[in-house]
């Protein structure tokens, strides 16, 4: 058995189109191969709200018990849940069935390893090289490792979060003072997690789009599954019609997140680390660790704390590693993903959920007022239908195009220029070269971008 035939292999994971190319045999033999990998223990696994789902987690249990592993089932729960879960109870590691943000029609699965942080690119390439090899030998009859279930998971996640110093200040003003809050989980993995979250720190919520019923999932999702502020005009118009404090929105498995202010304005995915740096670094100041991709404006609010700012490449796998690096305090990436350390070494959109309350709660502003604090930039994220492949066959004429700017290669190309810069890179979750820019004025930014899809197409 081989997976080289699957459209995405890499830092994220593995993703494939249910029925194609990730069928049952797929995953149940990687995760056999994973188990065997990470030797002797308990592996821990979850999964998001798709309805392919169920399928594809009982396949990966059978591949894991099939090597002699003991198999921890949490079901349908966010992605952080399981890592964080992980970690608290010292498992050998994890596996998360879930595509997140694609389309209904792909799924596939996360890897992490005992400490609940996702496999380094080092690692997952190792992880690939032995499934390719096919080198590890089944369990006989009598050692088959045992399946068990727990439910208490997304509970434990929720308390390490609401009973965690950061949030104490927090907790007795929202106590004092309720928001009323929006909740869009698509229907996802985290609709019952980010509702209970709410309460928990004294709000009231809202759900929309919070329904995992064998029925809802069945209609697909109620939306596009990446909070983008273009996917969330219902939460918009929800927030504006009910006089609602604030709205949160999440993509499928619960890892990243954005949000909308008090007027029914969505703030967009790059906001949100922006946001959730103003709360802890009061309270905890230290390093920042941020993705090539991720706005300028991070650098702009840390300075105002004194605080350094380093970057890494695109996936959280690589910004946990740096963050590790330098005993980051908050780290995360630009599409609505923040990490905790604190509580969780991975993106955790319950985290940055509290961070989004806390911060409304302390300041006594507005999310609406807070959002006019942010720095402002032109933003641009668009893709280009290319393989991995047909883009290293094009980076010289990218090369060519920004050769007067300063550049970054440490992931795709990025190129900084005088008042913009634009990253380009193939996808680590689909076949697609990615287009992020930014720029203080947007008729710069536009020629920027134009400028990257010209060298792609020659």
């Amino acid at each position: 058995m081989t997976v080289v035939q699957l459209s995405v292999f890499s830092i994220s994971g593995l993703r494939g189109i249910v029925g194609e190319e990730l069928t049952p045999e797929v995953t149940s033999y990687i995760s056999a191969s994973f188990g065997a990998l990470i030797g002797p223990g308990t592996v821990a696994v979850g999964r998001d709200a798709r309805p392919s789902g169920d399928m594809l987690l009982s396949a990966a249990c059978a591949g894991l018990a099939s090597v002699g592993r003991g198999v921890e089932v949490l079901d349908v729960c966010p992605t952080p849940t399981v890592l964080h879960h992980t970690r608290l109870k010292g498992r050998t590691g994890a596996i998360v069935v879930t595509a997140s943000h694609n389309p209904e029609q792909w799924n596939g699965m996360k890897f992490a390893d005992a400490g609940g942080r996702f496999l380094t690119s080092a690692a997952i390439s190792r992880l690939r090289a032995f499934v390719e090899s096919g080198n590890f030998t089944r369990a006989d009859w009598h050692q088959a490792g045992q399946v068990r279930t727990y439910a208490g998971a997304i509970e434990d996640h929720i308390h390490a979060i609401t009973e965690n110093s950061l949030f104490s200040a927090a907790k007795q003003r929202l106590v004092r003072r309720p928001l009323r809050v929006g909740v869009d989980a698509v229907n996802g993995a985290a609709a019952d997690a980010a509702v209970r979250l709410v309460k928990e720190l004294g709000c009231e919520p809202m759900p929309l789009h919070c329904d995992t019923t064998p029925e809802a999932l069945a209609q697909g999702f109620p939306r596009k599954p990446e909070p983008t502020r273009e996917n969330l005009t219902e939460l918009c118009r929800m927030v504006k019609t009910r006089n609602l404090d604030l709205g949160i929105a999440l993509d499928p498995d619960g890892d990243r997140l954005s949000c909308v202010d008090d007027t029914g304005f969505a703030l967009g995915e790059e906001a949100t680390i922006c946001l959730a740096c103003k709360y802890v670094l009061p309270i905890h100041k230290g390093p920042v660790v941020v993705n090539l991709s991720t706005t300028r404006a991070v650098e702009d609010i840390c300075a105002g704390y004194r605080v350094q700012v380093a970057r890494a490449p695109v996936g959280e796998a690589s910004v946990v590693e740096r963050m590790a690096e330098t005993g980051a305090v908050i780290g995360g990436e630009g599409n609505g993903g923040v990490i905790l350390p604190e509580v969780n070494f991975t993106r955790d959109g319950l985290v940055a959920a509290a961070t989004i309350l806390g911060l409304v709660a302390v300041t006594g502003e507005p999310l609406s007022a807070l959002r006019l604090e942010l720095p402002s930039y032109s933003t641009a994220k668009t893709t280009v239908s290319l393989t991995r492949e047909q883009y290293e066959s094009r980076k010289r004429a990218l090369l060519a195009e920004f050769e007067d700017c300063r550049v970054d290669e440490r992931d795709g190309l990025k190129f900084d220029g005088p008042g913009f810069w634009v990253h380009v890179r193939p996808s680590n979750t689909e076949p697609l070269v990615r287009i992020i820019s930014e720029a203080g004025d947007e008729a710069v930014l536009n020629r920027q971008v134009a400028r990257a899809r010209a060298a792609l197409q020659k």
